[in-house]
């Protein structure tokens, strides 16, 4: 008996030292889950952004209508495709949706590049 109380005393004090530790698949589908909330988030505000540019140029003359109106076309073409991508990627699991959201991301930033320079473009 006093074997079996030394040996539940030995392992309850390692468990003190070595707690349980969470598998990495179990904290994975929380991180997707920040980072996809998080990357809808930017997606979601440079939309409005661009909506918002959208409805500036459409009070702008005909002839900077004429000028902005494919680089506009590009924007909500790229755009598409980032929606497109975020969904893919939330299907996706493991070592795909790393993969996915590195190419989402890269989608994002350009997104986000392209929106900047065509609001440059509109304030001269």
């Amino acid at each position: 008996m006093k074997s079996l109380i030394a040996a539940t005393a030995a392992l309850v004090a390692l468990s003190v030292l070595y707690p349980p530790t969470v598998p990495a698949s179990a904290e994975q589908p929380a991180q997707q889950e920040k980072n996809g909330g998080d990357m809808e988030r930017n997606a979601s505000e440079i939309g409005r952004k661009i909506d918002e540019l959208d409805a500036k140029m459409k009070q702008a003359t005909d002839e900077t209508k004429a000028a902005f109106a494919r680089e506009m076309a590009d924007l909500r073409k790229q755009q598409d495709a980032l929606r497109e991508k975020m969904k893919e990627m939330k299907g996706a699991s493991g070592k795909a949706w790393k993969e996915m959201k590195a190419g989402t991301d890269k989608a994002l930033h350009e997104l986000q590049k392209s929106y900047d320079r065509a609001r440059e473009r509109f304030r001269e």
